[in-house]
């Protein structure tokens, strides 16, 4: 049986919630499916755009967490004094 446009919509945004570092719970869960009800009452047009459009304003996404730009600098001494 052939899956509906609603049902990619709905796994492609719960795929991409995902990849977006958002845990799928069941709120989360609750939440996307309201959207893609919305859509599919909107129209079939551009569903999965829709779709994908809505998910970043409705949801939100966690800040993304970026390695240090460089390691952090520390003082030693390298052990010259005694050859000066």
């Amino acid at each position: 049986m052939a899956r509906t446009v609603a049902e990619y919509a709905l796994g492609r945004a719960i795929a991409w919630l995902r990849w977006s570092g958002v845990p799928p719970d069941l709120e989360t869960t609750r939440t996307a499916l309201r959207i893609v009800e919305q859509a599919v009452v909107d129209g079939d047009a551009d569903l999965i755009r829709r779709v994908m459009e809505a998910l970043p304003q409705s949801i939100a996404l966690p800040e993304p967490v970026l390695p240090p730009a460089s390691p952090p600098i520390n003082r030693i001494s390298l052990g010259y004094a005694p050859y000066l």
